[in-house]
């Protein structure tokens, strides 16, 4: 754990000379010296997280395997992924339950950091608010991610009972820090009074608020809370920062039009690494990363995942979405991408790659499953914001709205439909399937139903085993593993 829990800033402590009283002067673990709000303003520019839970789509019902267009040396790592085993090769230092558990520790620490040096840097205090704030806020989202992939869903008669992750709320100080595992229901409790202080200071500080898509402003933080309190089951606080968020932003969603024309007048592989860019389109907050390629084993021709067949082959081609579907394989073993990120299809390591945190799209998929479930279902209002993102998906001679559902039931059956076409391939899909209780089979040959793999509905395995590597770190994790 070590590694992973008490991460430490490996910059050069510029301008130290050769004396001995200036060595005996310089943090003792190698800490960058932080004296100022704008030292901890770059601190946490460089804090945000990336899409480390990409991976995940190769674990739902998104995705099929083709044994046949796979690299071989994906195999030891994806395929025991692919069928929700505990232990996978490490080979792949990238797009893994291991990758992703160290990196979001990495940035729980540096929000740590960031927290314990606004204490005495020097500043404004509408600075210092705007700075607490996104420490806060991106400590909790990084938690966030931890309980949902490494725990089981939230469900608040199991939550006190229910193993979460390791919270760690301060800046280590020892050699070897070891924790145990914190419940569910604490975990759920820290995120909560982060964000509830979080925001409250970001309101104080606005004016101090980076404008930038690459960090949290108030329509980013509230479409969080959205999304917290959707997985949660609190519908009428999910729909009311929804609401929130369009106040903000207004409806403003990808013109899927436009990115056809770009795709037309250039090369796939520069037409998908743009597809994320904010001059096209005005996401809430993206990630901007240059070496990491987060969606490996699905994004390349040799990834061996591929959009399943259900998918595929029942999206009209009316619907501007199948242009970023990238069709591969052979007449017999037809395959196909699902291109939203990187310099795909053929690049297996893209240098450059933005991904999406939190967007438009999701929000009003948020707030109509929310009007949906709500005490007082409002199926006018969540079809009016389904159908926002689906005039967008067709021409204007091909768009036709859903004929309107008669009941709820009917209504969140469209909403959810709507929800996994709409977000496929950006590694969603798995908090879907465990907050829903969604059956997923997954087979090692498509054609052969003996192959299969089946994940049960609520199945223990949705709680991914904590990595080897952070056991090793933290002998504790190993008397505290995820049932199976």
């Amino acid at each position: 754990m070590k590694k992973i829990l008490y991460m430490v800033v490996m910059t050069a402590i510029l301008g130290m000379t050769s004396s001995c009283d200036k060595f005996l002067d310089a943090p003792y673990d190698n800490r960058v010296e932080i004296n100022d709000v704008e030292d901890v303003n770059l601190l946490l520019a460089n804090a945000y997280p990336v899409r480390a839970d990409v991976f995940t789509e190769i674990m739902t019902d998104n995705l099929h395997h083709y044994a046949s267009t796979m690299q071989a040396s994906n195999g030891a790592t994806y395929l025991p992924i692919y069928r929700w085993e505990d232990e996978f090769s490490d080979a792949i230092t990238t797009a893994t339950p291991t990758h992703a558990y160290t990196h979001y520790y990495r940035k729980v620490y540096d929000a740590n950091l960031a927290l314990e040096q606004l204490e005495k840097a020097t500043g404004s205090q509408g600075q210092k608010d705007a700075l607490r704030a996104e420490a806060l806020i991106l400590r909790a989202y990084n938690y966030f991610s931890l309980v949902n992939l490494f725990s089981l869903h939230y469900n608040e008669a199991e939550n006190a009972t229910n193993l979460g992750v390791p919270l760690v709320l301060e800046v280590p100080k020892g050699n070897r820090n070891l924790y145990d595992r914190a419940t569910v229901k604490e975990v759920y409790d820290q995120i909560d009074k982060d964000m509830e202080e979080g925001l409250a200071l970001m309101k104080k500080g606005e004016a101090f608020v980076p404008r930038t898509p690459y960090r949290f402003s108030l329509a980013s933080a509230h479409a969080f809370m959205s999304r917290l309190n959707l997985y949660k089951g609190k519908w009428d606080e999910a729909a009311r920062y929804a609401d929130l968020v369009v106040g903000e932003r207004g409806v403003i969603v990808r013109k899927m039009s436009e990115d056809v024309t770009r795709k037309a007048t250039t090369m796939e592989t520069f037409w998908a690494q743009e597809i994320m860019s904010p001059t096209q389109h005005p996401s809430l907050l993206l990630v901007n990363q240059t070496n990491l390629f987060l969606c490996r084993p699905f994004g390349y021709r040799l990834g061996g995942f591929y959009i399943a067949h259900n998918i595929f082959y029942t999206t009209p081609s009316q619907d501007l979405r199948t242009h970023m579907f990238s069709s591969g394989g052979t007449v017999i073993d037809s395959v196909a991408l699902v291109v939203k990120y990187a310099n795909q299809p053929n690049n297996p390591n893209a240098a450059q790659s933005r991904y999406d945190c939190f967007t438009m799209e999701e929000v009003l998929l948020n707030r109509a499953e929310a009007n949906l479930r709500k005490s007082s279902p409002d199926i006018t209002k969540a079809m009016a914001d389904i159908e926002a993102i689906r005039k967008e998906r067709f021409t204007a001679a091909n768009y036709r709205p859903l004929t309107t559902p008669g009941n709820p039931a009917d209504a969140l059956t469209a909403v959810l439909r709507e929800r996994k076409l709409e977000l496929l391939g950006q590694g969603y899909r798995w908090y879907d399937i465990k907050r829903l209780g969604i059956e997923v089979e997954h087979r090692m040959i498509r054609t052969d139903p003996k192959t299969a793999t089946i994940l049960k509905a609520n199945d223990k395995r949705t709680a991914i085993q904590i990595p080897i590597q952070a056991r090793v770190g933290n002998p504790l994790l190993e008397n505290q593993l995820n049932p199976r």
